[in-house]
């Protein structure tokens, strides 16, 4: 590893250090919250593509766009490493940068059930740092039907691109819980709920944009549900 990487990774941790602990993580949130409701009376811009303003009207007609921020991002955003990508958004460290992932029951039969508890599809929100457990996905998705459907119709795979988009109306890289073209039931990793600061990013329709907001600030509005369905990624 280089010295300016050295360097980078050793601001990386200082700054989520510091941020992580109960005093500064609510400064940081009020802080973030602060630009956001500046930012958001100058929303929507004219130059974003029509996928983000479709966030962004989600967002309103969750009436959250006050505590949201969207930002835009290099073209070479994925082929930096995460701490590069936390750095450039200000987010306090990697493990507050999120995907949307849409996962398919292979094994899933003719719902008797009501829609949450015995979906095709779910949208898992989990951290880059963490993968998803599609163990305890299935375990809690059965739960929700008080387990009345036999185990052996639960196998939680990721679904094909092309159904992710048809499903999300959003490509790759870009996708969002916000604004989906389905009522797709979203599930959030419990592992997202115990983020210093409490504000997580994620994608904000197009590949190049990506939003952020208080965590709590997204449950309430979306009722999305919340649950221990992903496990730390191992780094070599």
């Amino acid at each position: 590893m280089d010295e300016p990487t050295e360097t980078l990774l050793r601001i990386g941790r200082d700054i989520s250090q510091l941020l992580a602990s109960s005093h500064t993580s609510s400064l940081y949130t009020l802080f973030f919250i602060d630009q956001a409701a500046r930012e958001s009376s100058e929303s929507p811009h004219a130059s974003w593509p029509k996928v983000v303003t479709r966030v962004y009207n989600g967002l309103r007609a969750l009436d959250i766009q006050q505590h949201a921020r969207i930002y835009h991002v290099d073209p070479t955003y994925y082929s930096w490493p995460l701490y590069e990508r936390a750095l450039c958004m200000k987010a306090p460290s990697p493990a507050h940068l999120c995907k949307l992932v849409v996962l398919e029951n292979k094994h899933w039969r003719t719902p008797t059930e009501t829609h949450k508890s015995n979906a095709q599809y779910y949208a898992v929100l989990v951290q880059y740092v963490q993968t998803i457990d599609t163990k305890a996905l299935a375990v809690y998705v059965r739960a929700l039907g008080g387990n009345k459907v036999a185990s052996r119709h639960f196998k939680f795979r990721l679904a094909d691109p092309q159904v992710s988009k048809e499903l999300t109306g959003y490509d790759k890289n870009g996708v969002s819980p916000v604004a989906m073209t389905h009522n797709v039931p979203v599930i959030m990793s419990t592992s997202i709920t115990q983020l210093q600061p409490p504000v997580f990013w994620l994608g904000a329709g197009h590949v190049d944009y990506k939003l952020a907001l208080p965590v709590q600030t997204f449950i309430d509005a979306t009722q999305c549900m919340v649950a221990p369905v992903s496990q730390p990624v191992t780094f070599d």
